[in-house]
């Protein structure tokens, strides 16, 4: 069990460093963006997003946990043009050595017949000024294949792209 406190997705602590931290404990931030096209609609891909017993919260859950983190999946949200679901992957083991990832699943309409399901958010890098310098090298690569494989099983469990 951790001892980080932990929260919902659309919350914003994440067990890093706050007011009052000394700056070699903060986390670094780092943008993440993919995206997928689907052959599906909106209309019909949006109904499928916002059941919170939906075949893909479950494909989310189980590729999360084969990468090793704890998926926690927020309540979906509709707009006219959007329906976007918070998510925050976080670390099943070894919390202070692995990142974070807090992001939203998002699904929009690409034309006629078409919808667009992304993944952006931001991570936070572990290790403080070393797991920067590492993020730069080599570590960035790796967080965008988790958020490709990521969203890849979502999207499968969508239907057809």
């Amino acid at each position: 069990m951790s001892s980080a406190p932990r929260r919902d997705p659309s919350g914003s602590d994440h067990g890093t460093a706050g007011a009052g931290a000394t700056p070699s404990r903060r986390r670094h931030a780092v943008f993440v963006n993919d995206f997928l096209h689907l052959e599906r609609s909106f209309e019909e891909l949006a109904p499928e997003l916002l059941d919170h017993r939906g075949e893909w919260r479950e494909a989310a859950i189980r590729s999360a946990q084969r990468q090793r983190f704890d998926a926690v999946i927020g309540e979906a949200r509709r707009g006219e043009t959007s329906v976007i679901v918070p998510v925050r992957l976080e670390p099943a083991a070894f919390e202070r050595l692995l990142p974070w990832l807090d992001a939203d699943i998002e699904l929009f309409e690409a034309g006629e017949g078409y919808s667009r399901l992304s993944v952006s958010g931001r991570y936070l890098v572990p290790l403080s000024q070393l797991g920067a310098a590492l993020d730069r090298v080599a570590l960035h690569r790796v967080a965008e294949t988790a958020v490709r494989k990521f969203l890849s099983e979502i999207a499968d469990a969508l239907g057809p792209r």
